[in-house]
């Protein structure tokens, strides 16, 4: 756990954390399947992951960010149709 810990603080030659580059890597990927605009998606990911911090109150592990994370998108498919769909 405190390599993982270790390595996700590292940063890459162009000053970018392992998640960072990531989800630079999910938005261009997004970009390209959608058609939308690659610098919109990136801001809207990042908006997003400033929205969860600032709300979340666990303890900052990594599996309670991931229960909090999937607890919160599954709420919000409840609220949109109104019963839990399979997430894939």
């Amino acid at each position: 756990m405190k390599a993982l810990v270790k390595w996700l603080a590292q940063r890459n030659h162009l000053g970018l954390t392992p998640a960072e580059v990531l989800r630079q890597r999910f938005c261009r990927r997004e970009a390209e399947e959608t058609g939308r605009p690659y610098e919109e998606l990136l801001r809207e990911s990042v908006a997003e992951s400033k929205a969860f911090f600032e709300s979340y109150t666990g303890d900052r592990s990594i599996a309670g960010i991931l229960r909090s994370r999937f607890e919160r998108r599954t709420t919000t498919l409840e609220s949109k149709s109104g019963r839990i769909e399979c997430i894939n």
